[in-house]
């Protein structure tokens, strides 16, 4: 089993809508030129297991001593110092696919992300070394160190804010999904990062589920209104 903590856009949202769109079944997908329904599943079947999500922390495995409860604490913990904030996306391409990324990398994204990190490393498994080797293959020393100390090679100064939107694709692919995204993400409002979202992987393999979603403390502008 094991958890994660993301940015999950609720349906409420302009983002969330669009994301509960665009990862349709089969038979309300939008049409994508030149993409048929067999390879857009296989473009999506990650993004539809992890779900429609930016990552803060990545997946990881609980001690043997460590309770849910312990993680919800932490997480809570980060919530009631972290204040919520507004992102302007944009489509990107980010390490070979696709995704949406704030305009400008802002430090507010990275501050959240770091300070979950830290909080939640003390409850966090260390993976095996079987795991460490197959995952360290092609990635440069610093990501090494990283992955080696987190678990995760994209934290801190690696860490970048996105929603991804496929798995690598061809090129007449990508534009094909840049088209249907492009003026749907013209009239995105702000994106406003208002929750920390507890999600868990029960089987190896499985759907990630949302399990509780943990509101951020208001912006500090919000508290002297």
């Amino acid at each position: 089993m094991r958890y994660a903590i993301y940015f999950c856009p609720t349906i409420e949202t302009a983002l969330g809508r669009l994301g509960r769109d665009w990862l349709a079944a089969s038979s309300h997908a939008p049409e994508l030129p030149g993409i048929s329904t067999e390879r857009r599943n296989a473009l999506l079947i990650k993004v539809r297991r992890y779900g429609w999500h930016a990552t803060i922390r990545a997946p990881f495995t609980l001690k043997t001593d460590v309770a849910y409860a312990d993680v919800r604490r932490a997480v809570t913990s980060v919530a009631s110092v972290c204040a919520s904030f507004e992102l302007p996306l944009h489509i990107h391409r980010l390490a070979g696919f696709l995704a949406l990324r704030p305009c400008i990398d802002g430090i507010a994204q990275k501050q959240l992300a770091t300070t979950c990190l830290e909080a939640l490393l003390p409850l966090c498994a260390p993976l095996p070394e079987e795991v460490l080797d197959r995952r360290g293959a092609g990635l440069d020393a610093d990501e090494l160190n990283l992955l080696q100390r987190y678990g995760y090679p994209y934290v801190l100064d690696r860490y970048r804010f996105h929603l991804t939107l496929s798995a690598p694709a061809t090129e007449p692919e990508e534009q094909a999904i840049r088209q249907w995204f492009a003026p749907r993400v013209a009239e995105l409002p702000l994106t406003r990062v208002d929750a920390l979202s507890i999600c868990r992987e029960t089987v190896p393999g499985g759907a990630f589920e949302l399990l509780e979603r943990i509101p951020l403390r208001a912006p500090d502008r919000e508290y002297a209104a």
